[in-house]
């Protein structure tokens, strides 16, 4: 698969997402998961939830979630795009 197609099923899943979530591991099964309306909610909670002291260095990782449960990941990459179509 290009990397065309991948950021084409990227977009496509963001379109059809129900909600999007930003979630950090915080050690041995452990997770902070923050549920969202839309992407760029998304990312601000991924910023908010990285400032907590169990974060360490992690970041966090935000998911588009289809009506169904499937979740695509957001890569840093394709979100940085997004933004810069939208200016």
């Amino acid at each position: 698969m290009t990397f065309d197609a991948i950021e084409t099923r990227a977009i496509e899943a963001i379109r059809r997402a129900d909600h999007f979530t930003a979630s950090l591991f915080l050690g041995r099964g452990q997770y902070r998961v923050e549920r969202r309306p839309t992407v760029l909610a998304a990312m601000q909670a991924g910023r908010e939830i990285e400032q907590d002291p169990a974060a360490h260095t992690r970041r966090a990782i935000v998911y588009a979630i289809a009506p169904d449960g499937h979740a695509t990941l957001l890569t840093a990459g394709l979100i940085a795009k997004l933004l810069s179509l939208q200016s």
